[in-house]
C-alpha cells in the first residue's frame, strides 16, 4: 500500500500567564506632576511630546513634564525614578517607532 507517515502538533502547550492586577488609580491628578518619559528609542519623543500637548491644553492645572531617561532604552535610571517617587509623580513612559 503506502508508507506510513508519522506527523506532530507544532502547537505546542504554552505555559500558563498568572494574572497582574493593574496599578490603582489616583482620585486626581491636582497637585500631580505627569512625567513624560521617553526612553529614547526611534521617536518616541515626538509621541510624548504631543500627549502632553494635549494633556496640558485639556487639563491646565495638572502639571506636565518631558524628561529624556539616562541611557538606552533598557538600561536604569534610578535617579529619575527616585525624583518622580519623590514628587509623588506619574509616569507615561513610551517606546516608538
Amino acid at each position: 500500500m503506502g508508507k506510513r507517515v508519522t506527523v506532530l502538533n507544532p502547537e505546542g502547550k504554552p505555559p500558563s500567564i498568572p494574572l497582574v492586577p493593574m496599578a490603582s488609580r489616583f482620585g486626581t491628578l491636582t497637585e500631580r506632576t505627569v512625567y513624560f518619559v521617553d526612553v529614547r528609542f526611534m521617536n518616541g519623543d515626538v509621541l510624548l511630546k504631543e500627549m502632553k500637548k494635549a494633556l496640558s491644553e485639556r487639563y491646565p492645572g495638572v502639571k506636565t513634564e518631558f524628561r529624556q531617561k539616562r541611557g538606552g532604552y533598557a538600561e536604569d535610571d534610578p535617579i529619575l525614578w527616585a525624583e518622580i517617587k519623590e514628587r509623588g509623580g506619574v509616569m507615561v513612559m513610551a517606546i516608538g517607532h
